[in-house]
């Protein structure tokens, strides 16, 4: 391609999996990098997702493994 043309979505995952790395993995990896350092509201604006899920997303990327310790405790 011309180096004047953008490059496709498409040819970025083929290259990234010609190196090994799965995209599903890695959009989920800076999803959580990212809630980690941002509140639920920009992540919902940014991402175009509702807040709902942004708020999901934020407990999930919590620092603190204390509720899912007590769930592992409460389990047993």
């Amino acid at each position: 391609m011309p180096a004047h043309r953008p490059i496709t979505a498409q040819r970025i995952v083929n290259k990234l999996r010609e190196h090994g790395l799965e995209v599903v993995s890695a959009r989920n990896t800076a999803v959580l990098e990212a809630v980690a350092d941002l509140p639920p509201v920009v992540i919902s604006d940014l991402f175009g997702v509702g807040a709902t899920s942004a708020h999901r997303w934020a407990w999930f990327a919590q620092d603190s493994w204390a509720q899912y310790l007590a769930a592992c405790q409460a389990t047993e």
